[in-house]
């Protein structure tokens, strides 16, 4: 079985069964804002690294600097339209396995928004991507993170549900984290300490979570390398408006390399 995907390009691309999510899968992104699908990538890990070494390795190749509030006044370095910049990682954009989770999760008519690529000598304080998209606009992100990664050395951490942006749950969460700096006056507890899932990764895996979902990262290390390829909705809303609460999941055993 076969189904049309679109590429980046906007071209149509024939995505196998085999690339496409569970329901299982889809059901636990649409839930939590997140899913992690381990080992991925394991069979291309040293070519992906090396195409972001050479990026991050290159003395001309223009980044931005940046030391944030967001990240506590410490370094970030950042290098836009990444993978298009990279011989090496550039086919991702049209890799099925790519494709077919954008299919399974945005639906047939996605399209690409970028990627980026980062080196991490910071923490990343509670927050969700409605710098990059606006919140009525659905938004994926597909994450390569190129270090094992655990809650004492910067994996991110999730808010499950926050991704449901509308609700007071998330719209609390969003304006009690706008100042990272009043977290423990009102709530008594430290940033780090909110209640989260923390996503532990190993190069290979793949991570993709929604826009909308709240997010961070604590205790991370020095030079934590991560690129994203992030796709979108062709008109704003659509997505939203497929949605109904209760719909049936059909039965079927969920892959084994699912969370």
């Amino acid at each position: 079985m076969t189904r049309t995907a679109p590429n980046p390009a906007g071209q149509s691309a024939i995505v196998d069964s085999q690339h496409l999510l569970s329901p299982q899968q889809v059901h636990f992104f649409e839930t939590f804002g997140f899913l992690k699908i381990p080992g991925l990538f394991n069979n291309d890990i040293d070519e992906i690294i090396g195409g972001f070494e050479d990026l991050f390795g290159d003395q001309n190749q223009p980044v931005w600097e940046t030391q944030e509030a967001l990240h506590g006044d410490a370094r970030r370095v950042i290098i836009p339209g990444f993978i298009e910049q990279s011989p090496r990682l550039a086919p991702l954009q049209h890799d099925p396995r790519i494709l077919g989770i954008v299919q399974s999760i945005v639906g047939p008519d996605s399209t690409w928004a970028s990627s980026d690529g980062n080196l991490f000598y910071c923490e990343s304080y509670w927050h969700s991507d409605d710098y990059a998209a606006p919140l009525h606009h659905y938004h994926v992100k597909l994450s390569f993170y190129l270090d094992d990664l655990t809650g004492h050395n910067g994996a991110i951490r999730i808010i499950p549900g926050s991704h449901f942006h509308n609700q007071t749950f998330a719209k609390t969460l969003r304006k009690d984290f706008k100042d990272s700096a009043k977290v423990s006056e009102l709530y008594g507890i430290s940033g780090g300490e909110i209640p989260s899932i923390t996503i532990e990764s190993t190069p290979g895996d793949l991570i993709i979570w929604n826009f909308r979902t709240i997010h961070g990262s604590y205790n991370g290390g020095e030079r934590r390398r991560l690129f994203s390829m992030n796709f979108g909705e062709e008109t704003a809303g659509s997505h939203d408006e497929r949605q109904r609460p209760n719909k049936p999941i059909p039965a079927a055993d969920a892959p084994n390399n699912a969370i």
